[in-house]
């Protein structure tokens, strides 16, 4: 089932700060605000928040794989310095709270304690994933892309997505129902989607927002959801109740808030921001076209774009634009890739003419990025390929 466009009860996020903070985390209601680390002391930005089943503790996620942990929450281990290129978006407990995974925007997903070890489909997406949400009763997860895709892995169940449904504006956050039978999806302009017995509350999909929606959170009930804005503003739904925000406090552009979590008893929630700095955002939509190498930023009409960001195996070379626009790009260079022949230690490049499309741009911490590529070549034996995938974005 999917339900959309109907306003329902909401808490619009305002009044005075209501609720406690450490750098990174802003704790309201009565959640503890358990600490953060320091933005200075960061490799990469936070980017995602996950609570502990107790309801004391959490862990934080970077963008680089790095994982934080706070109160009852333990370390389970992390990719950080493990050489992923790509940006890492989200981390999601197991059933137990004995484990944890963590995902990056090409749906490479990890697991960590005693969080199952589930088949991987990385790079073969039409736009990238956004987040991931556990079967609160079992061995499994979601995940989800931003142009309304949901994959299944492990004891999860496939309840709908909106992979075929034009969006005003790209997803941002999954969340699960208590019961492990249903999941809502949230766009950046606060549109809802429920799927499975994830019940419709509300959405602010038809109201102007001072700043994109990151994330979504459930309560324990799941007969309600609280949505959190990038200026720390929070509106609440269903049995959702608000608890306070950061609306007259809200954080600098260049440190966002990227997060919700909320404890599984209704007590309160917690907001996480990058800690560490962004970068000024880009002012029309740009490209990473060099994966998210430490140097890396976002570029337009770039002569080179890495599409194997795992070992750079495949890329668009020597590429020209004829055109640069708000909702996409095109343009034409080569197809250079390693024949891997008879491996790909001992394989040879080799570089074809391509006609190259970059389409579906999404909000990021960098401003928008097109997050999908379209690019058409010949191989050896004369036959026209066209493949679309998605690349790269910074986090956020």
């Amino acid at each position: 089932m999917v339900a959309l466009g109907i306003l329902g009860s909401v808490a619009l996020c305002g009044g005075a700060f209501a609720g406690t903070q450490t750098g990174a985390v802003s704790a309201f209601g009565h959640v503890q605000d358990l600490g953060a680390p320091n933005g200075n002391g960061l490799s990469a930005p936070i980017v995602e928040m996950a609570a502990t089943a107790d309801g004391k503790g959490y862990w934080l996620l970077g963008a680089d794989g790095g994982v934080f942990t706070f109160g009852h929450a333990a370390f389970y281990g992390s990719e950080a310095g493990r050489g992923a290129l790509t940006p890492f978006v989200g981390i999601a407990p197991t059933w137990d709270g004995r484990g944890y995974w963590i995902t990056g925007d090409f749906g490479n997903v990890y697991n960590f304690g005693d969080a199952s070890n589930e088949p991987s489909f990385a790079g073969l997406l039409h736009a990238p994933v956004v987040g991931i949400a556990s079967n609160p009763k079992a061995m499994g997860y979601w995940l989800a892309a931003a142009d309304g895709g949901v994959f299944t892995f492990g004891h999860t169940a496939f309840h709908g997505s909106l992979g075929n449904v034009h969006l005003n504006a790209p997803i941002v956050g999954i969340a699960a129902t208590p019961t492990g039978r249903g999941y809502w999806l949230a766009a950046a302009d606060g549109g809802v989607f429920s799927f499975g017995d994830a019940r419709f509350y509300g959405s602010m999909g038809n109201l102007h927002l001072n700043a994109p929606i990151v994330g979504i959170a459930a309560t324990p009930t799941g007969r309600g959801y609280w949505l959190a804005a990038a200026d720390g503003g929070v509106f609440s739904f269903g049995d959702a109740r608000f608890y306070g925000s950061a609306g007259n406090h809200p954080p600098g552009s260049r440190t966002p808030v990227v997060a919700i979590a909320a404890p599984p008893h209704d007590v309160g929630y917690w907001l996480a921001t990058t800690a560490k700095q962004l970068p000024p955002p880009t002012p029309v939509p740009a490209v990473l076209a060099d994966c998210n190498l430490a140097n890396g930023a976002p570029t337009v009409e770039p002569n080179t774009i890495v599409l194997a960001c795992a070992d750079g195996n495949a890329l668009l070379t020597h590429l020209s634009w004829s055109s640069w626009t708000t909702t996409g790009a095109a343009g034409g260079g080569f197809f250079t890739h390693n024949t891997c022949a008879p491996d790909c230690a001992r394989g040879t490049f080799v570089s074809v003419p391509a006609r190259v499309q970059l389409s579906y741009p999404v909000e990021t911490s960098a401003g928008k990025e097109f997050a999908t590529v379209t690019y058409t070549y010949a191989d050896a034996s004369g036959h026209s390929n066209t493949v679309t995938a998605g690349i790269a974005t910074s986090p956020g």
